[in-house]
């Protein structure tokens, strides 16, 4: 129908035309040749077919995941048929469709066919669909000296945890994820296996991706248990004298009390979340920190203040859940 309204139009167009080239070349001919010649070139454009043409929002995706098509075709097409090989839907009618799905693995074509009443054309791409990997994260242990897979286990502090992991199909990439925190990503050791010292609860997260860049994950769980009961204490004084010894007033637990960090972990250790806070003599707060590994070196607003007294208020909260409220005096030496 839409070929029919478009061919009596061009009817209509072509006898006025002819009228009125016939008026011009009558009294200019001159004029009459160069209107003819830019006559000619218009209808041959308007008079011609179409060309097919689309973008995909992607050309590589993983299983079970939509693209979005844009028709870019030119020409002026009248009519759009979309093909889909293996996707949802299969087919669509129209100048843009809307999301397309893959949910099986391959490698799919995608045709565009425009037409309008000159003609018609077509244009076809391809989108490669790659599988939903599979991961199996497991832990391990020695039994009569041969290793087996045990479920999410329980430690002591300081103690090893032996995880593993196999991901397919093969030729991907794994990580691990303690906490599944992805700025502390852990590569793992030979056959995918990570040794693990927690200090506190853990999940860890392993992560498979394929060349394609599809990504599964699986979750182990380590419980530690504490060897002792944790303990907070403060130095009842300190001397920032850059001496290296004793420079800085910190809050300090049984597990690194020795300082010397030989345990594997920093200063404050134990401590999950902490408000302390140092005042002078006249109640000016002078030091405030949220991190348990940060400590005053004995200056305020970046000038050494004067040897005396200070006190402190400290509320921390520990990772076996243990929270306390500690007041008490500190002195500073020069």
């Amino acid at each position: 129908m839409e070929g029919v309204i478009l061919l009596i139009m061009l009817l209509y167009i072509e006898t006025f035309l002819l009228t009125f080239v016939e008026i011009i070349c009558k009294f200019k001919p001159m004029r009459c040749i160069a209107f003819f010649i830019s006559l000619s070139f218009s209808l041959l454009t308007f008079g011609q077919s179409p060309t097919a043409n689309f973008s995909m929002s992607a050309s590589l995706l993983c299983q079970g995941e939509c693209i979005t098509l844009t028709n870019n075709s030119t020409g002026s097409p009248i009519n759009f048929e979309w093909t889909f090989q293996n996707g949802t839907p299969e087919t669509y009618n129209g100048a843009n469709p809307g999301p397309v799905c893959f949910n099986t693995p391959g490698t799919y074509t995608i045709t565009l066919t425009v037409s309008n009443t000159f003609g018609s054309n077509q244009t076809a791409q391809s989108v490669d669909v790659g599988a939903t990997p599979s991961v199996e994260a497991t832990l391990s242990d020695t039994t009569n000296g041969a290793y087996v897979e045990i479920p999410d286990t329980t430690i002591f502090m300081y103690q090893e945890a032996y995880l593993y992991a196999t991901g397919t199909p093969p030729g991907g990439n794994m990580m691990w994820y303690p906490s599944g925190v992805a700025s502390e990503a852990v590569s793992p050791e030979s056959n995918d296996s990570l040794t693990v010292t927690p200090f506190y609860d853990t999940y860890y997260v392993a992560s498979y991706t394929t060349p394609e860049g599809c990504t599964s994950y699986d979750t182990v769980f380590v419980s530690v248990v504490f060897q002792d009961s944790v303990m907070v204490v403060l130095p009842n004084s300190f001397s920032p004298n850059e001496d290296g010894e004793n420079d800085v007033f910190r809050v300090l637990t049984n597990v690194d009390a020795d300082q010397n960090f030989n345990n594997g972990f920093k200063e404050g250790g134990a401590i999950v979340e902490v408000d302390f806070r140092i005042y002078n003599r006249y109640g000016e707060m002078v030091f405030r920190t949220t991190d348990p590994h940060e400590g005053w070196d004995g200056n305020f607003k970046g000038k050494p203040v004067n040897p005396a007294t200070y006190s402190y208020l400290l509320e921390y909260r520990l990772i076996n859940g243990v929270s306390k409220l500690l007041k008490g005096n500190v002195t500073l030496f020069r």
